[in-house]
């Protein structure tokens, strides 16, 4: 890739031919983002960047506020947001059809596809108009997710980690509190079991802790007992090492202990009622959960009177350290598509949306921690969050993992969902993560092969 380059792809056809070819004028209205045209509320003379954002509600007008804020903090950009639903393909699509919007926030997942496709532009093109970004801004993990084969594909919006929530009043019950919180498997297999109760039929009254609750991470497992998924040095998936076998035979013998059927039942209503006040954690259905930060922001509004608190995921008891918890760090993502009209423009606009001050507003309205390396003396004062600091110390981990870093990462982590569920029904746990690390490992060879033949080689 040529510094200061501009050039996606050979030539492609426009975006009405494309989109015909996938399906025509249906699908492009269900594909493409409905731009606003009006420049009735924009001041004159300034050029206007379109970006694409997943965000809506409380989140959405969060991030507004701090367009808001950029838009008049000078004179020269201004900054339209649009909301866009499934943004991923629809950001694809419109930089293959070489009408791009300018900005684009996606997730931390897709930066080796977009950075092997050159769909968007690594920021050390865009060094001789800005000072550039450099990685120690960043916490080492987060750092690492932005980063692809020694470049900066993107900047970040939010990060986050997974944490254990727990129901204080429960422990209670039990005459225990905060001070018994589980620290390794072992301890949570305990407690979960003493908290779970049954029905005269083998219902699920109350679960103490199952995995599939929410089944969002079916991936994220391996990673307390030490298992990365992916080594980057040798390219191989490392699923089917002993760590990765034994993080799913712990899977499968809490579906033997609570019941197969029983807990899927459970499960099964969390789609249902997913963060309402019929939320298994939320109407007491459920002891303990890994969720997000966002489960804490949730629940000040659906639960208020709900006592809870949340610690980083319990782990495989030889690994437990409590000064370096275990747990992926995954991000949200800024990026700069490739054709975007006005690169520099852009990449002012990034550069803000990464000052500490910035950073830390939005943090706080979203009630996540920094993904910066540091962060200032007020940041956790009143923080909205009382439990952030559970993430943070996950993200500023020097054990924290993140997703493998492969284009094929997509159809890997679909691959774990199939096996969590065999293995929840009682599939022999050591075949059925073998036959999936076989064939995750087929994809990202191909994928690496793909790579090789268009660029020249492995590293390019």
């Amino acid at each position: 890739m040529h510094k200061g380059s501009n050039a996606f792809s050979p030539p492609r056809p426009g975006r009405r031919a494309l989109l015909a070819a996938l399906g025509g004028v249906g699908l492009a209205s269900l594909l493409w983002p409905r731009t606003p045209r009006s420049r009735a509320n924009i001041p004159c003379g300034r050029v206007v960047l379109d970006y694409w954002e997943k965000w809506t509600g409380s989140e959405g007008l969060a991030l507004q506020k701090i367009v808001d804020r950029y838009n008049l903090s000078q004179d020269r950009v201004w900054i339209r947001r649009i909301p866009v639903a499934d943004i991923v393909p629809k950001t694809l699509v419109a930089i293959a059809g070489g009408d791009p919007p300018d900005l684009a926030g996606l997730y931390s997942f897709n930066i080796p596809q977009l950075a092997e496709s050159r769909a968007c532009m690594s920021f050390d093109e865009l060094a001789d108009t800005h000072e550039p970004l450099t990685p120690d801004l960043y916490a080492p993990a987060v750092s690492r997710l932005l980063t692809f084969n020694g470049l900066q594909w993107a900047a970040v919006t939010s990060c986050y980690a997974l944490g254990l929530y727990c129901n204080l009043a429960h422990l209670r019950e039990l005459d225990l509190d905060a001070a018994a919180l589980p620290r390794t498997i072992s301890q949570l297999d305990e407690l979960a079991e003493r908290l779970t109760i049954r029905g005269a039929d083998g219902s699920l009254t109350r679960t103490g802790f199952q995995q599939n609750l929410p089944q969002w991470w079916p991936y994220s497992w391996p990673a307390l007992f030490g298992n990365a998924l992916f080594d980057p040095a040798s390219g191989r998936a490392t699923l089917a090492d002993p760590s990765g076998i034994a993080a799913y035979e712990w899977i499968k013998e809490t579906a033997r202990r609570l019941g197969a059927d029983a807990s899927r039942a459970l499960a099964r209503t969390f789609d249902r009622s997913y963060h309402t006040p019929a939320d298994p954690f939320f109407s007491g259905r459920a002891s303990m959960v890994v969720q997000g930060p966002w489960l804490a922001s949730f629940a000040r509004t659906t639960a208020p009177h709900l006592e809870f608190v949340c610690i980083p995921p319990p782990v495989h008891d030889p690994l437990l350290d409590p000064a370096a918890p275990l747990g992926i760090v995954e991000a949200d993502i800024l990026i700069i598509p490739r054709g975007c009209r006005h690169p520099a423009e852009a990449f002012d606009f990034v550069r803000f949306m990464q000052r500490r001050d910035v950073q830390e507003e939005l943090c706080r309205a979203h009630g996540k921690s920094s993904p910066l390396r540091d962060v200032s003396p007020g940041f956790w004062h009143d923080h909205p969050n009382p439990h952030v600091h559970a993430f943070d110390s996950i993200i500023k981990s020097s054990r924290a993992s993140i997703l493998p870093q492969t284009r094929s990462w997509q159809q890997y982590a679909d691959m774990t969902g199939g096996l969590f569920d065999r293995v929840w029904g009682g599939e022999l746990v050591a075949p059925a993560v073998r036959a999936v690390q076989s064939r995750a490992q087929e994809l990202i060879d191909v994928a690496t092969l793909r790579r090789v033949q268009r660029h020249g080689g492995p590293g390019s």
